[in-house]
């Protein structure tokens, strides 16, 4: 799970537990209470769950996983190769790093020095998971 996602969970236990405090406080009976707290508790798990879900069911919360993966340590292994529009290849790069595009070019770091690529076709293969 991301930051965010645990920033979200940790939020929306806090606004349950808020109200079901605030509930808790309204009810007469020992047996309203209960229901109140058991109903609280059960809304936190379905957040849990429901967050829990995106990160790990929908290809969104995996590629939010990635990203955050690659932001905070530094990159993925990947291997970068460019091409000529004939087919040809240019250059080649490996191993741990992001990758940067925009309309014009592509541009990452490796071994301390910046690459900017203009033009080309660029092939960015990362590393498969074992």
């Amino acid at each position: 799970m991301t930051i965010g996602g645990w920033i979200t969970l940790i939020a929306m236990i806090v606004v349950v537990g808020i109200c079901t405090a605030g509930l808790v406080s309204m009810c007469d009976t020992t047996a309203a209470r209960a229901l109140c707290i058991i109903v609280g508790v059960i809304l936190c798990f379905v957040a849990l769950f429901g967050i829990l879900a995106y990160y790990n069911l929908t290809e969104s919360g995996k590629r939010a996983k990635k990203t955050e993966e690659s932001n905070l340590h530094g990159g993925i292994e990947r291997t970068v190769t460019v091409y000529d529009y004939n087919g040809n290849r240019i250059d080649s790069w490996a191993g741990t790093f992001d990758v940067t595009n925009s309309e014009y070019e592509t541009y990452f770091d490796i071994n301390g020095k910046r690459v900017v690529i203009h033009g080309g076709i660029v092939i960015n293969e990362e590393k498969q998971d074992e």
